[in-house]
Order: structure tokens, then C-alpha cells, then sequence
């Protein structure tokens, strides 16, 4: 199976050049690179940046609703009508503001019925959050669902954070394992770099969820091309 590397620029860069050239970079840097990449801009952005065979667009969110009175809300339809292909639902960051894991459940149902691929965060708390967010969600659609393993003291932008040890990411992922179906595709998220990239492939994950090392273009696909190498 070919990575899946998916990138969250979380709000950044400041301005439409800037993500566009970094949007650029990548995609001249990865050509020909056999990974399925995933490049996530804040919504204003999403417009300006195509599409290669190997790079897609995603979101970093989405609402519960295809349409309605929901004032600053962007929903699944809207993205899938402006190109993209992901949407990033439950971070870590998104439930600090309020999100719950029965909101993280609408959104999924939302973005599978736009006929879009959820990738779906899950913390330290594995069985509860999963068990919450796929109660509804019919067993033939779990397996268009990407789960990616996030603890939260891993997120690069928490105070004093490190890596999750392979060790505990390989607990963790027994403890997906015996959730999900076989067929599933995990990643990892959380200080992911591309140093430590390989490392993390070599336990089992299809891919990972990369955060701060996204915006350094150079980096990032270096990252990718080493998660390749595996």
C-alpha cells in the first residue's frame, strides 16, 4: 500500500502567496513520489490550490449539515465542490475549543454522505472516543474512514511535547486493531518528522498526520520520500 501522508497547516501561512507557493513546492517536490500526499490549508486557501495525481486537497474540518442557517460554518458539500477529497475531523486542537466525540460522529456521517474520506483523530482514550464516534456509522462505511492515533502530548504545538514511543504506539494500535476492520488504514500523528518517520512506518502504520513540519516544504518532502523508503 502506498503511504498516505496527509499535511495540516492548521492557520497558517498568512497569506494566499504564501500557501500557494508552499502548495508549489510540494507538489514539484513529490512528483513522480509514489505516496498519496494530502495537503490541508486553512478553508480561505482551498480554492487556490490544485490538484496533481499524487496531491491532494483537504480540509482541516467540516460542519454536520450540507446546507442551513449555521452562521461561519463550512460544510462537507461545499469542500467537495472546491476540489477536496479529505476532511480532517476531532483533532486534538478542535475538541480544546468544545468539539465532542458525538459532534466528531455527526461530521463523519456528513462527510462520508458527501462522498468524501474522513480522517478521523483518536486520542489516549481509544475504545470510549471510537466507540462513540462509529456507534451509527454503518460497518461497510468504516473502512472509507482514516483513523489516525493522536495523542495529545505528542501535538507539536503543546508545551514540552515528544513523540509518542514506538512502543506505545504499538499498544496502540493492537487497540485500534481489535475495533476496526482489517482493512483499515491508520496513521500516526504527532511530532512527526523526518527523522522518526521511518520509524513509525516500521510499526504498522500506513502513513502519518503531519502538523508544523507541513509548512517547511523541504521537510515535509523529505518526510514523505523516507516514508516511502520503507
Amino acid at each position: 500500500m502506498r503511504p498516505l501522508i496527509i499535511a495540516n497547516w492548521k492557520m497558517n501561512p498568512a497569506n494566499s502567496k504564501d500557501a500557494f507557493d508552499l502548495a508549489r513546492a510540494v507538489v514539484r517536490g513529490l512528483e513522480g513520489v509514489e505516496a498519496d500526499v494530502v495537503l490541508c490549508p486553512p478553508f480561505v486557501y482551498v480554492p487556490q490550490l490544485l490538484p496533481s495525481p499524487n496531491v491532494f486537497i483537504g480540509s482541516q474540518d467540516a460542519f454536520w449539515e450540507q446546507e442551513g442557517a449555521y452562521t461561519g460554518e463550512v460544510s462537507p458539500l461545499m469542500l467537495k465542490n472546491l476540489g477536496c477529497s479529505y476532511v480532517i475531523l476531532g483533532h486534538s486542537e478542535r475538541r480544546k475549543l468544545g468539539e465532542t466525540s458525538q459532534m466528531v460522529a455527526k461530521k463523519i456521517q456528513a462527510v462520508l454522505d458527501a462522498v468524501l474520506v474522513p480522517v478521523v483523530c483518536i486520542g489516549e482514550d481509544i475504545e470510549r472516543e471510537m466507540n462513540i464516534t462509529l456507534k451509527d456509522i454503518k460497518e461497510t462505511d468504516v473502512s472509507k474512514i482514516v483513523f489516525v492515533y493522536e495523542p495529545e502530548g505528542a501535538i507539536s504545538t503543546e508545551p514540552n511535547a515528544k513523540p509518542a514511543s514506538l512502543e506505545q504506539l504499538e499498544r496502540a494500535l493492537n487497540r485500534m486493531r481489535t475495533l476496526l476492520p482489517k482493512t483499515a488504514t491508520i496513521l500516526y500523528g504527532g511530532s512527526v518528522n523526518s527523522r522518526n518517520i521511518q520509524g513509525f512506518m516500521g510499526k504498522g502504520v500506513q502513513g502519518a498526520l503531519v502538523g508544523a513540519v507541513s509548512l517547511d516544504a523541504q521537510e515535509f518532502i523529505q518526510l514523505v520520500k523516507n516514508a516511502v523508503s520503507m
